[in-house]
């Protein structure tokens, strides 16, 4: 006569013993199933199913949880070899989460038990790109004044604002194109990690006017793409004045100008 029971328990379809299990994105729905069978040669009666931080997983009309799938035969006996199935779903929680589902049956007077873990990693996944325009982080215009034909410079900081590791970072502007000039890239092995800054750098020549563009950056966590894009502007300033002085109405750039008689008035115009 041997009683023993077993319970298999499922995190969105993956037996996830050992974390970190399936990355679910946060507030999505996870789903976990426990398979509960009789692995012994007798039969088991008051099957009772409970997980550490759901509680109970229970068939009970009365109870919490009204979650059995699958209840085999339907005699209210777990026999040899029989398999019931239960589930039950909550949202995705931020970060590792690791839960226990134990199952418990008689045999008579004996009660036999067993307990099985899952995991999974609540994962946010973002990217976050600044730009800046010689230095100044010119989300709207007009950002600085930058004399025509000198050198802007536009810096790309690109970082990890979630909490799973990104790949496959990529930088375009959609008036430069492709940003390939990084100048940092953190520690190196192209992993941008959470917490993690990459900078990228670009330059031109100014235009005259009021000029705009956005950066982009894209990176992949295994599952899904993010995003993320940053405006930036300048001026490009043409600063130029001139005066124009007259001597009695003239415009005596040369001499002699005017003759005029002495002791009389002389009358200057500054036309700026």
């Amino acid at each position: 006569m041997i009683s023993t029971i077993d319970i298999e328990k499922y995190t969105n379809g993956e037996d996830a013993d050992q974390p970190t299990g399936p990355y679910i994105p946060i507030d999505e729905t996870v789903t976990w199933t426990y398979n509960v069978t009789n692995t012994g040669n007798v039969n088991l009666t008051e099957i009772n199913v409970t997980d550490d931080i759901l509680g109970p997983i229970t068939d009970d009309i009365l109870g919490p949880i009204n979650n059995i799938v699958d209840k085999g035969n339907g005699d209210e006996i777990l026999e040899p070899g029989e398999v019931w199935v239960y589930q039950e779903t909550g949202i995705a929680a931020p970060g590792q989460y690791a839960n226990n589902g134990t199952a418990k049956g008689f045999y008579g007077q004996t009660e036999v038990n067993d307990t099985d873990p899952s995991h999974y990693f609540g994962a946010n996944s973002s990217i976050d790109i600044e730009k800046y325009t010689n230095g100044e982080d010119a989300d709207q215009p007009t950002g600085p004044y930058i004399p025509i034909d000198e050198t802007v410079t536009w810096t790309y900081n690109v970082t990890n604002t979630g909490n799973v590791n990104l790949t496959e970072i990529n930088v375009t502007d959609d008036i430069l194109g492709p940003i390939n000039n990084i100048i940092d890239n953190g520690n190196g092995d192209n992993i941008l990690e959470p917490g993690e800054m990459w900078v990228y750098q670009e330059t031109g020549n100014a235009e005259p006017g009021q000029y705009a563009n956005n950066g982009t950056a894209t990176g992949f966590d295994g599952q899904t793409e993010v995003n993320d894009t940053d405006p930036s502007h300048y001026f490009g300033a043409n600063s130029s004045i001139d005066i124009e002085k007259y001597t009695n109405g003239e415009d005596a750039d040369q001499p002699t100008g005017p003759y005029i008689p002495i002791d009389e008035t002389v009358t200057w115009t500054y036309n700026v």
